[in-house]
């Protein structure tokens, strides 16, 4: 009996130790996505960089921001799609910034084949007011055009310098959203999640595909394609549809 005592008590111990050492294959890893902006395939350098644009003007890129709605992965046997975030907002707006920006998830371990995601902000919270949110969520006044016209989705803002003067004076600024603007994308890129290594997955936005993509040159000289606030849909729609098609995705 002196000797049961003893070991009575040692195997609760043991058995915390063993489930503490011992790696659950089922349990969820960390997983990150890096979201990218370039700008004709470089890194943008926002604020500070200077671009040449197809016009043959140059500009310098103010602001570059997105929501994303249902950011999902794909497992690869066509299970249920992984729910990563309900909404994001994605933004660029300091020169101090790094053009890659990080987020880390944890998933559940297995083989995936893309990933999928809503542009901008699904119909369901476009519906909401930002009262009904927390003051720090994504989804608020700053971000909000009114009752009737809801949240902005995306915006574009840049400085532009139409004549070789040296002086970028012109004003470009695309604040686009509606829910008939929203798109879903999927982007189908094979990886695996978990054992030895995880991979990173890369997210990549390109400015200049946004605006001049698809072999079409947007005319940032006219006048009435400098801005979009809510009216000027049909410029609207087409750097939406611009900016929906050139998302790309990798694995590194």
């Amino acid at each position: 009996m002196k000797y049961l005592l003893p070991l009575l008590v040692l195997l609760p111990l043991l058995g915390c130790l063993d489930d503490d050492d011992q790696l659950d294959p089922l349990r969820d890893v960390q997983f990150t996505l890096n979201y990218r902006a370039t700008y004709g395939g470089d890194p943008l350098g926002i604020q500070r960089e200077t671009y040449g644009y197809p016009t043959g003007d140059s500009l310098k890129v103010l602001l570059f921001q997105y929501y994303v709605s249902d950011l999902e992965l794909l497992p690869a046997d066509g299970d249920d799609a992984v729910r990563l975030a309900e909404i994001d907002l994605i933004r660029w707006m300091s020169a101090a910034e790094d053009a890659t920006q990080q987020r880390t998830y944890l998933v559940p371990p297995g083989d995936y084949r893309g990933l999928r995601f809503g542009l901008g902000v699904k119909p369901s919270l476009n519906a909401r007011d930002p009262s009904e949110f927390a003051a720090n969520y994504v989804l608020n006044e700053a971000e909000f055009w009114g009752p009737s016209t809801r949240y902005v989705f995306a915006k574009i803002e840049a400085n532009a310098m139409l004549e070789d003067d040296g002086r970028f004076d012109t004003g470009l600024s695309y604040h686009m959203g509606s829910d008939a603007l929203y798109r879903t994308v999927s982007l189908e890129q094979p990886f695996t999640v978990g054992g030895n290594e995880t991979p990173t997955l890369t997210l990549t936005a390109d400015v200049l595909r946004a605006l001049s993509g698809n072999g079409q040159t947007f005319d940032i000289t006219s006048p009435d394609k400098q801005t979009v606030h809510g009216g000027n849909q049909e410029v609207a729609t087409g750097i939406w549809n611009r900016l929906a098609g050139q998302f790309t995705l990798s694995v590194e």
